[in-house]
């Protein structure tokens, strides 16, 4: 799995409205990939069934054009591996009190 921590850091601005906590902390964002023309992004939901996915990965496309102008953004919803809590961060799990 392969993070950038710059691509990380914009996406550690899109918060989960449901769980209030961002994507990058909730363990959603499995793959973020940066090149000079293109920005690969594998991302997940916490499940299939998630009522706002689609809001969550055009806010994730938006704040990727934002920050990097110019630079092609993919980012694609995957369901493999499938998402579970022990995929959360320390700091996800603290701020759920877990």
């Amino acid at each position: 799995m392969a993070l950038d921590p710059d691509v990380l850091d914009v996406l550690r601005g899109i918060v989960d409205p449901e769980i209030g906590i961002n994507i990058v902390d909730l363990g959603l964002v499995y793959r973020a990939e940066r090149a000079d023309d293109v920005i690969d992004v594998d991302m997940t939901m916490t499940t299939r069934a998630c009522p706002l996915g689609e809001m969550i990965l055009e806010e994730a496309r938006a704040a990727l054009s934002q920050r990097f102008p110019g630079v092609r953004n993919a980012v694609r919803l995957v369901w493999d591996p499938a998402w579970t809590p022990d995929m959360m961060t320390l700091q996800g799990r603290e701020s759920l009190a877990m």
